[in-house]
């Protein structure tokens, strides 16, 4: 604020005579704002004599310093005479000066005096307004949680001279808040004002935007704080692909890469290749073969990977097993996880590894899932499986190593590392591979060694990104020539971004490949039991159009369609019954003649035979049918009306009286009264199970009425007509479990009661 101060002479000019000399004006005043880069405007002081011509001399008083801020443009004169006046009011405190202007002559004897009052108003500077920080940088990785610290600040807004009002604004960023805001008053004192970003919705890019400070009445007018806000995109993370694989030598395929973390300008890379290796070890009398899988990765690699290959060493029932995991890049330490498949039952994820008491034989596929300690947590996951020989038994098998077999590095040495087999004549042992990674070898005492010379990348493919979990990637045919896996690979550029963890993409060796063995109630793997309906998953297990058995037409055929291309199932080299056959799917009947530990599954399409699918054999396997045909959720059970003799199907909106009876269908139940397995249940004799189911609803135990085939039906179907409990609690899922020799069906399955 300036301040303007006035003399008490006034501004009013007059003029005054005394002894014969005169000065006009009789008062002179000057303002100036501290600061101003320009001094006052000098002024004329008109001098005047009587008689004229008189000689004058010019003096100065005043405080301070004799009025030295006072400055005249002529110590002496003649009259008339015009003098300009002008001050220097550099280093003057604010406030009001006075000094006074002296000119002096002489008349004849007589000395004469005229006097003119200057008057110097100095007001404070003008205010100015500091801003601080003057910028502020925000950042923040997509994924994080909102709000975090990272997205708020403050400046400190303070101001110099007298107080004054400043009005607060944003432009250019929508996305920016600042508190307060419109009319805030300064008056020297520390002003803190808040920051917040909201980064909500926004791509990963540097984003910027200004807090703008008017003060009108300030120096500076206006001031402005520069706020950056960098979006970093979060590492993107590949949880999987769909398909999971195609058959060696398909065409060009597109793949969807599952994860998170994608965005417009996410690309896809096929950033390594792992072979399908075929090694095998001879007695001189019998031979086995397995697929090893050994991941080579370039040195300089840092991602997250499981650092185990496949397969894992082998166990036997009966006893103890026992596996360390391992793992490299991430930040440690790090869990390991199901990720997929299944474990041969009795074993499980421990700590670091896996162990347990394997209970039942058979080859078991799963994904291993790794996840690391860093914040947000990465994942990477790999495919593996182990085997589980029957105790006791004495077939030649490879029991593979010690030790998990460990990853290549290109350039380096592997190993060496040495196999192992048991069984069969008792050695000696020979051994053989084909299609190791190149640079690896194996000899025939079986020690696997060499220097791997590439890790198979194959460069980018053609990504369409169809939204932030899903990329559709174009994989050409030659990529899909050999058998292996395919590692994909996720890239987002910077800011943030970075390499994702390796998705993985299987190439399956030519023909059927099963990849799973289920019952067809409850999809759970790792036992068959005889005259069990079973699923049978994988690819190339026949033709693309479903095809079903013709139930007019007995008996169940063990080829599905009837002419070729056909598929067939042999179950320890024993014909199945087929129900249907697909490309990825096959229903079979177990042979009602199985028997033993372990059951080899070969599925046999178009005159090319799979590899050998191992399966525990177990006296049951009960399995409960749903209606999603999933295993869960509600069941596929009927409503019996003894008053109309109607059946409908439970659920919600029809639930099932307490006390009444409903039907439930299931599967596994082991040998039944009849052994016959390629014909249709017949009227009579009724078909039951040798081992009379029991069951559960809502956790109390129901009268089963009646347990047989259906006539009409296939073998491996039972029906059970129940009781529902009495007591038991009103509720739309109540679970029902049904239980035989001991074993129970899956959990998770329901009904509704009321």
């Amino acid at each position: 604020m300036n301040l303007t101060l006035v003399g008490a002479a006034g501004q009013a000019a007059f003029a005054a005579s005394a002894n014969g000399i005169t000065a006009t004006p009789a008062a002179l005043t000057f303002s100036y704002q501290i600061g101003s880069p320009t001094l006052p405007t000098a002024q004329t002081v008109q001098a005047q004599s009587s008689p004229a011509g008189l000689n004058f001399s010019v003096a100065v008083t005043g405080a301070p310093f004799n009025a030295a801020w006072l400055l005249v443009s002529a110590s002496t004169g003649k009259a008339p005479a015009s003098l300009k006046v002008s001050v220097n009011p550099t280093g003057l405190a604010a406030g009001s000066y006075a000094g006074v202007i002296t000119l002096s002559a002489t008349v004849g004897a007589t000395a004469v005096t005229q006097t003119v009052a200057a008057t110097l108003l100095v007001s404070t500077a003008a205010p100015s307004v500091t801003a601080t920080p003057s910028t502020l940088n925000f950042g923040y990785v997509t994924g994080s949680p909102i709000p975090a610290p990272s997205l708020a600040s403050a400046f400190v807004l303070s101001s110099s001279g007298a107080a004054l009002s400043a009005t607060l604004s944003v432009t250019g960023a929508p996305w920016l808040k600042v508190t307060p805001t419109g009319n805030v008053s300064l008056i020297g004192l520390l002003n803190t004002i808040s920051v917040t970003v909201d980064p909500t919705g926004l791509a990963p890019k540097a984003y910027s935007g200004n807090i703008t400070i008017s003060t009108p009445a300030a120096v500076n007018k206006t001031t402005t704080i520069v706020v950056t806000l960098t979006v970093n995109a979060a590492l993107p993370l590949v949880t999987g692909t769909w398909p999971a694989g195609v058959i060696q030598g398909a065409g060009q395929t597109i793949a969807t890469v599952e994860g998170s973390a994608y965005y417009a300008n996410s690309t896809v890379s096929v950033s390594g290749f792992t072979p399908d290796s075929t090694i095998s070890v001879t007695d001189g009398t019998s031979t086995v073969t397995e697929t090893f899988r050994i991941p080579v990765y370039q040195a300089a690699t840092t991602g997250l990977r499981l650092s185990i290959a496949s397969p894992m060493p082998s166990g036997v029932t009966g006893s103890i097993y026992s596996q360390a995991l391992s793992a490299t890049g991430g930040t440690a330490p790090y869990t390991y996880s199901l990720g997929g498949g299944a474990l041969p039952a009795g074993v499980a994820f421990a700590g670091i590894g896996i162990g347990g008491t394997p209970t039942s034989a058979g080859t078991y596929s799963f994904v291993i899932q790794v996840t690391d300690s860093s914040s947000p947590a990465l994942t990477a996951y790999s495919f593996n499986k182990i085997t589980v020989a029957p105790s006791g038994s004495l077939g030649l098998s490879d029991k593979i190593a010690a030790a998990g077999l460990p990853l290549g590095t290109v350039g380096s040495v592997y190993g060496p590392v040495t196999l192992s087999a048991a069984g069969g004549t008792g050695g000696p042992y020979t051994w053989s591979a084909v299609n190791l990674p190149p640079g690896m070898t194996l000899s025939a005492g079986g020690v696997l060694s060499g220097t791997a010379s590439t890790d198979g990348a194959l460069g980018a493919v053609v990504g369409v990104v169809v939204s932030d979990t899903a990329i559709l990637a174009t994989l050409p045919a030659a990529d899909l020539t050999a058998a292996g896996v395919l590692r994909l690979a996720v890239t987002t550029p910077a800011p943030g971004g970075g390499v994702s963890n390796e998705g993985q993409f299987q190439v399956y060796g030519p023909g059927p490949q099963v990849l799973a063995v289920t019952n067809s109630a409850s999809l759970v793997q790792g036992s068959m039991a005889p005259g069990e309906l079973i699923s049978i998953f994988g690819l190339g297990l026949g033709p693309a159009a479903l095809t079903i058995f013709d139930p007019s037409s007995p008996p169940i055929p063990v080829a599905l369609p009837a002419t070729a291309p056909s598929t067939s199932v042999t179950i320890n080299g024993t014909a199945a019954p087929l129900l249907y056959t697909s490309a990825t799917q096959v229903g079979a009947i177990v042979p009602h003649t199985l028997a033993g530990v372990s059951a080899q599954v070969i599925v046999t399409y178009n005159g090319i035979v799979s590899q050998p699918f191992t399966v525990a054999v177990a006296p049951v396997q009960p399995g409960v049918y749903s209606l999603a045909a999933s295993g869960q959720g509600a069941g596929a059970i009927l409503n019996y009306s003894v008053a109309t003799g109607d059946y409908t199907i439970n659920s919600n909106a029809n639930a099932a009286a307490r006390g009444s009876i409903v039907v439930i269908y299931m599967t596994g139940a082991g040998t039944t009264t009849s052994a016959i397995d390629n014909m249709l249940i017949a009227a009579s004799p009724a078909v039951t199970p040798v081992l009379m189911p029991s069951a559960k609803i809502g956790g109390l135990a129901a009268t089963v009425v009646a347990a047989q085939a259906p006539p009409g039906s296939v073998p491996g179907l039972i029906q059970l007509n129940v009781t529902v409990p009495s007591s038991a609690v009103p509720g739309p899922a109540l679970p029902v479990v049904v239980t035989v020799g001991g074993v129970q069906s899956q959990a998770g399955l329901t009904m509704a009661v009321k």
